[in-house]
C-alpha cells in the first residue's frame, strides 16, 4: 500500500468513533521512520507516546508515493490493509 492510498482510507473512514491511534496489534505506533530504500516503516516503541493521528496525516501526505510497512518480530512487513476495532485503526 502507498500513502498516498492509506490517505484516502483514513479520510472516508466513517467518524464514529474518535481514533486512539493506530496499532500493530496491541502496541501504539509511536515512530514512521524511512529505510534505505525510501520506504515508510511503522514502527511500535515501548515506553514511548504514540504517534498521533494528525502527526501521521502529515507523513503521510507529504511523501504521498512511499510504500507503506511496519516492523514487527524483527522483519519489515508490508501493510496490504487495516482494520478498526474498538476506537482503534491496526495495521
Amino acid at each position: 500500500m502507498q500513502a498516498k492510498e492509506f490517505v484516502t482510507i483514513l479520510a472516508t473512514m466513517p467518524k464514529k468513533e474518535n481514533y486512539q491511534g493506530l496499532y500493530i496489534e496491541d502496541a501504539f505506533v509511536t515512530a514512521i521512520k524511512i529505510d534505505q530504500k525510501g520506504d515508510f516503516v511503522f514502527i511500535a516503541e515501548k515506553n514511548k507516546a504514540p504517534l498521533t493521528i494528525k502527526d501521521l496525516l502529515i507523513a503521510l501526505m507529504t511523501n504521498k508515493s512511499r510504500e507503506l510497512y511496519y516492523w514487527q518480530d524483527n522483519h519489515k512487513q508490508k501493510i496490504y490493509g487495516i482494520k478498526e476495532k474498538d476506537a482503534k485503526i491496526i495495521l
